[in-house]
């Protein structure tokens, strides 16, 4: 028999109309928070079905523009996969400063997501704060914090594999473009860089590696350029560096990937509306929307215990910035 808004009224022992302002989230609503609460278990408990409760998973992203388009990629691998197990998803975005940290705390306490996923430039504060407030929850990236359930891609093992992908193609002198090296993902990103260089017996020359803490791909070939550091291939850690140094050389008469290669690591939009199309190493959709699954398994408390689990099934967007390189392997844009 259907569960009707007058059997949740009855169980709870309060109004048909306090039951409807509640299921349909009323901004005019004065009911108290501990009777929405009362309202919405007794929802769930008696099963009922309708358009205004559903199950509700929500996206964190932390300290990052909402429009980043690394980040749009991953909540659209997030959205399809919870929907898929029957949960919406509610997107906030959330500064690194206090005022926010109040606002996320505040809806935690809401109770109007079962859990979430945290991702972004993660730092202790709101590490500390999600996990003082008790609730499942799953961060996503990288962090070294230990005793806490996060799922992250494994940065080394994508960078490795890019890199060697260059050297396939006879490359030595392979830059590495990254943001800021106090970031613990970009510091994963230069180790699996120089285990490759070391994989083939090539020595680490440490001119190639330049940091823009703005991830600005175009500011780093030209400092590559004054500099008069000579390469044939570069490694980005993001698509988004990779796009900036693509434009730079583009606009320097440098052919791509003819004179200069470029590997990128993740995906983004930019992968696609770039011309050529970036070559870049990414975690499988498949395999990401894995960190769905185990916030899943955290709310139905099928394994709570914190762990770290990497996501490492890789895939060779292949593009058109790779080629192999030059025989004389000196570089075009060498001072």
């Amino acid at each position: 028999m259907r569960v009707t808004k007058k059997d949740i009224a009855e169980y709870v022992g309060v109004s048909r109309s306090a039951v409807s302002l509640v299921l349909n989230n009323s901004p005019s609503s004065t009911i108290s928070q501990k009777t929405r609460e009362k309202i919405l278990q007794a929802a769930k408990e008696l099963g009922y079905v309708g358009p205004e409760i559903h199950r509700k998973l929500c996206f964190v992203l932390y300290g990052r523009n909402p429009d980043d388009p690394r980040y749009m990629y991953d909540l659209k691998i997030v959205e399809n996969a919870a929907s898929r197990l029957g949960y919406s998803l509610i997107f906030m975005n959330i500064k690194a400063d206090p005022q926010d940290h109040k606002k996320l705390s505040k809806f935690i306490q809401s109770k109007e997501a079962e859990g979430y996923v945290v991702t972004g430039d993660l730092d202790d504060a709101v590490i500390d704060l999600v996990l003082n407030e008790n609730v499942p929850y799953v961060f996503y990236g990288g962090t070294e914090r230990e005793n806490a359930n996060i799922v992250v891609l494994d940065h080394e093992k994508g960078a490795c594999e890019a890199v060697k992908h260059l050297i396939s193609f006879g490359h030595r002198r392979i830059a590495f473009f990254s943001g800021s090296l106090d970031m613990h993902v970009h510091r994963k990103n230069l180790a699996g860089y120089c285990r490759a260089l070391e994989e083939f017996g090539i020595p680490v020359d440490k001119s190639l590696i330049q940091v823009s803490r703005e991830e600005d791909g175009y500011e780093l070939c030209g400092r590559m350029q004054v500099l008069g550091i000579d390469y044939t291939a570069i490694f980005c850690v993001n698509t988004v560096i990779q796009f900036g140094a693509l434009q730079w050389l583009k606009e320097h008469g440098v052919s791509v990937p003819s004179q200069v290669s470029l590997v990128g690591y993740g995906y983004s939009e930019l992968v696609k509306l770039s011309k050529p199309q970036l070559s870049t190493f990414l975690v499988t959709p498949a395999a990401r929307e894995k960190v769905v699954s185990r916030l899943v398994d955290i709310i139905h408390k099928k394994d709570v215990s914190p762990q770290v689990v990497f996501l490492s099934d890789l895939e060779c967007y292949k593009g058109g910035t790779v080629a192999a390189a030059a025989v004389h392997q000196h570089s075009p844009v060498s001072g």
